[in-house]
């Protein structure tokens, strides 16, 4: 999650840990702007409140399922967002999805390790 305008919450990049179910910050600062670069430009990235950022390890599936296991990553990924977007919208916030942007720059943005790829961008904040 790339966090920006959030009360109690400082700027910066997170990643959840489920283990722990737990943000943790990774990176200090405002970021929305980059991610929003590396999305084209896309000006909601960078007005949103947060910008949750989908990724996958598709080994963790493949290793069980073969290549089939990608179709399930992308098919989980889109029940996420789905839920996502539908919690958004029962809380009276916008949620834009956004799939164009630039992988390799937002894995770098997000310090996301080699095998870990990113998938779904998904700003939230209030309408406007």
């Amino acid at each position: 999650m790339v966090a920006g305008d959030v009360q109690n919450l400082t700027s910066g990049v997170y990643r959840y840990e489920p283990d722990e179910h737990q943000l943790v910050r990774i990176v200090d600062g405002g970021r929305r702007a980059e991610l929003a670069d590396a999305a084209l430009a896309q000006s909601c990235v960078e007005e949103g409140a947060i910008a949750l950022v989908f990724t996958a390890v598709y080994e963790r599936t493949t290793v069980k399922y073969g290549d089939r296991g990608i179709r399930y990553v992308h098919m989980e990924v889109g029940h996420a967002a789905e839920n996502l977007c539908l919690q958004a919208t029962a809380m009276d916030l916008g949620a834009v999805t956004i799939g164009a942007f630039y992988d390799e720059e937002v894995a770098e943005l997000l310090n996301l390790p080699e095998d870990e790829q990113p998938l779904y961008i998904i700003p939230v904040g209030r309408k406007q």
